[in-house]
């Protein structure tokens, strides 16, 4: 709709001065070449995340086909149309309103199907940045490798694209001047009427969703606060949101609303800047490297804890709690079989072999300081081939032997269920990645029984834990809600 209120006019404005049409539709071309993605990642320092990002960048993915279908279809009227109307006496004006626009019509409509269709598409990679939407099911779904969660997000979604076209390509044929659509038989104007009402209902019910639940919500829960936690997109990182969550709402009156999981470490610090979410849990790893974009001076996991903790204040007005225990650093993974094969136990064996290695790893860590760039200078490895894939099929791309090598997690469940062996950091290069609730200093003054709360779960998961529970929602299929609820209840923190 916001595409159609821009492209439309600026349409018509072009067709009148067409010295610089060719300009502003090379601009919007480059605009649509930009891949989604990237579109929605660079939005997120300036804006934030959530849906207003989204916005933006889906209205700009959509301007293009209905400019340039505007544009075009009104030049293709025949000037003798024109001519005629202007002898008769008609203004430049009514010329626009009753010849040009009325013949062109069915051409700018094409466009709005195309841009239609187009934005459907691409709105589920919105799900990576906290947008919400059936993207959010697709990339748990990759990221737990669960076939019924992808599906669950993308048939929906190819169904409303669908849906989207054949509506509007009816409504293409209504509005098309008999003259031009002969072989075509025209509906009544009763039915081209509830086809109006019908996309009309539609689109203001997608749009208002969103707010009916926001209002619900506040109907709901009364004058009650909202803490907002929200996470990475990986599994860990979801059970941990559900633990957090559930625990606040069974020891206190807060109401918890669990926001997306968002593609990584930049969305998430941005929108916890913002103000957009209360809670997350973060690593000391990352914040140290990632975040605060220093070099390691030490491995001890107290001091890089109490550093992160005491720049996180400082500079972000943000609080680390206590640490729950487990400490999911990185570290290469290769299958038992090839480790044996060429006795592989340690990073720097690797280097033995290198060449002949297929590196599978998530994009973040081949871009990281503190990853694989790192990594290469501090053991001086150069794998043969590198693959950026995500955690969902990383292991098993590894366990297929569709790579040689992957970047794991320490606490992942799925290194003993796949056979894998975990390789020795000879030269400890990877920091402590010890865990531990994030929450904004402005939250836990407001409601100070929250560090109580959240300072419970301090040493209740060490490794083995986490890999339990990862396991559980990775290869038992189990939710990770559910998941969370029955490690609570088991460890006394809830009844």
């Amino acid at each position: 709709m916001i595409a159609i209120i821009i492209s439309v006019p600026l349409g018509i404005w072009l067709t009148r001065h067409r010295k610089v049409s060719d300009a502003v539709i090379g601009i919007t071309s480059i605009f649509q070449t930009i891949p989604s993605l990237a579109l929605l990642v660079f939005l997120v320092p300036f804006i934030g995340t959530g849906k207003l990002p989204a916005i933006i960048a889906l209205t700009i993915y959509g301007l293009l086909p209905i400019l340039r279908n505007t544009y075009l279809g009104i030049l293709s009227v025949d000037d003798s149309l024109i001519e005629a109307g202007i002898g008769m006496g008609m203004t430049s004006k009514q010329v626009l309103w009753k010849i040009e626009l009325p013949l062109a019509l069915n051409v700018v409509m094409g466009g709005v199907r195309t841009a239609s269709v187009l934005i459907i598409g691409v709105a589920t990679i919105a799900g990576l940045i906290g947008a919400g939407g059936l993207g959010d099911l697709i990339y748990r779904g990759l990221q737990t490798y669960n076939t019924g969660l992808i599906l669950a997000g993308a048939i929906p979604a190819a169904l409303l694209a669908i849906l989207f076209d054949l509506i509007l390509k009816r409504l293409e044929i209504d509005v098309t001047p008999r003259g031009l659509n002969k072989d075509v038989k025209k509906a009544k104007k009763g039915v081209v009427i509830f086809r109006w009402v019908v996309i009309g209902i539609i689109v203001l019910g997608l749009v208002g969703s969103s707010v009916v639940q926001n209002i619900g919500s506040a109907l709901a829960f009364g004058k009650q606060d909202t803490i907002t936690i929200t996470g990475k997109n990986f599994t860990e990182q979801e059970i941990m949101v559900y633990i957090m969550g559930e625990l606040i709402k069974d020891k206190t009156n807060l109401n918890v609303k669990y926001d997306s999981y968002l593609g990584g470490t930049a969305p998430v610090i941005n929108g916890m800047k913002k103000g957009q979410y209360d809670l997350y849990c973060e690593y000391t790893g990352t914040g140290e490297m990632e975040i605060l974009k220093e070099t390691p001076k030490t491995n001890d996991p107290d001091k890089v804890y109490e550093q992160v903790k005491k720049e996180f204040d400082q500079k972000y007005n943000l609080e680390w709690l206590k640490p729950i225990g487990f400490n999911n650093t990185y570290t290469l993974t290769v299958r038992k079989s090839f480790a044996k094969k060429y006795n592989l136990k340690t990073f720097s064996d690797l280097k033995n072999i290198e060449s002949q290695l297929t590196l599978g790893s998530e994009p973040e860590f081949l871009e990281r300081p503190d990853g694989y760039p790192g990594l290469e200078k501090a053991y001086n490895l150069k794998f043969g081939k590198s693959k950026s894939m995500d955690a969902g099929i990383m292991y098993s791309a590894l366990k297929n032997g569709n790579v040689d090598v992957i970047d794991a997690y320490s606490t992942d469940g799925r290194i003993p269920a796949f056979n894998l062996q975990v390789l020795k950091d000879d030269k400890n290069y990877f920091p402590p990645y010890y865990a531990a609730p994030v929450i904004r200093k402005e939250v836990l003054q407001k409601h100070p029984e929250l560090k109580t709360v959240l300072n419970s779960l301090a040493g209740k998961i060490d490794n083995t834990e986490m890999q339990k529970l990862n396991a559980e929602v990775d290869l038992q299929k189990k939710d990770p809600k559910d998941v969370a609820r029955q490690f609570l209840k088991q460890s006394g923190l809830i009844k």
